[in-house]
């Protein structure tokens, strides 16, 4: 069984354990929660400091700062004791893309062009982990290749890994189409395959997080995730429907623990386009008494749960691009509140957070707490 692992990039850059632990210490000092307030899907961008009340484990804090931040610069600020906060916050960006993808989709392509084009400017950084491998782009590209150039490559990069990827999957198709697959058994040994084809990995998801915690500056998290099915028989019996069924294999709490701790803000994009090139959907032929088991639900479920735990945003269309654009525009615009927690004790417990806008009926998104370690 395959498995996509989060944990190759940590091999790669290395975890910076003394960025992390200066960023622990600070957390006994204050506590930084980036928010998104919204009237519809538009951003409010005139909000005071006045205007927000943060509560954790239900008790009333006592805001230190708010900035206001646009596309990494800091467009406003409220500071009433100045000496509270130690220093300016690191509104540099970390971006990591996930793909988790069987069709390259052409919307793919447009979508990252727009981000190397109208987005990534100087001081941010991208990692984009493939079904292959994993590319770092550090700040020095800028000065090595044009925008435009850099755009193109990645672009041929994540198509030529997403079709080696899958060629497992694919071949699995094939086979299961065979006439020489006649069998019950082969059918559910290659059908139990298909379902075990992509695995989120747990410790992989937990090191991700736990790397991007040592990270100053704002983290973002793009997951690409295309709906998952499999092709079964109308009549086949309900037991084993049941039987392949997908099952999330990790520990959901621990996870959305672990992100909103580090204070990454996961985007979930949910591509419900089918996957075509694996088979042809549009022929009636070669689908005659077949139908399509859905295996996104459990996944959906549980990443739409983490996106809302740590302030990001989960949309789902075929259009990848319009869903990404709408992430992009969350990273763009929020808030950063500051606060000292009442009676702050390293006890290695989650304390949840709520943030509020008063006399409002904004849509409020932020992370949903920290660990106190």
């Amino acid at each position: 069984m395959r498995k996509y692992t989060i944990i190759l990039a940590i091999l790669i850059l290395g975890i910076a354990i003394l960025a992390q632990e200066i960023q622990q210490e600070a957390v006994a000092i204050n506590i930084e929660v980036p928010v998104r307030v919204y009237k519809g899907n538009d951003f409010i961008d005139n909000l005071a400091i006045t205007d927000f009340e943060v509560y954790e484990e239900g008790i009333l804090q006592k805001i230190e700062a708010v900035y206001l931040i646009k596309e990494a610069t800091i467009k406003r600020e409220e500071i009433p004791e100045p000496e509270q906060i130690r220093n300016v916050p690191e509104v540099s960006r970390h971006f990591l893309f996930l793909f988790e993808i069987i069709d390259y989709l052409p919307k793919i392509k447009e979508a990252l062009d727009e981000f190397f084009l109208n987005v990534l400017v100087p001081g941010d950084s991208l990692l984009v982990v493939t079904p292959i491998k994993t590319y770092n782009l550090k700040d020095d590209a800028f000065a090595k290749l044009p925008k435009e150039q850099m755009a193109e490559l990645l672009n041929k990069k994540v198509r030529a890994d997403v079709i080696k990827g899958n060629a497992y999957y694919k071949s699995l198709i094939r086979e299961l189409f065979s006439p020489l697959t006649s069998t019950r058994e082969l059918r559910m040994m290659l059908l139990r395959q298909l379902r075990d084809n992509k695995q989120f990995d747990e410790k992989g998801l937990l090191q991700a997080a736990e790397y991007l915690k040592g990270l100053a500056g704002q983290k973002h998290v793009f997951l690409f995730y295309q709906k998952e099915g499999i092709p079964i028989s109308r009549g086949m019996p309900s037991s084993d429907r049941f039987e392949l069924m997908k099952s999330v294999d990790f520990d959901e709490n621990m996870i959305k623990e672990a992100f909103s701790d580090s204070s990454i803000s996961v985007h979930f994009l949910y591509i419900t386009k089918e996957n075509s090139s694996a088979y042809n959907l549009s022929d009636p032929r070669s689908m005659r008494g077949m139908e399509i088991l859905d295996q996104s639900a459990p996944i959906f479920g549980a990443f739409k749960k983490m996106a809302q735990v740590t302030g990001g945003i989960a949309e789902s269309s075929q259009n990848i691009s319009w869903s990404f654009n709408q992430a992009v525009k969350a990273s763009e615009n929020y808030y950063l509140l500051y606060y000292k927690p009442q009676n702050y004790m390293v006890d290695g417990k989650f304390k949840k957070i709520e943030v509020i806008v008063k006399g409002q009926n904004y849509r409020v998104i932020h992370r949903s707490g920290y660990i106190a370690d």
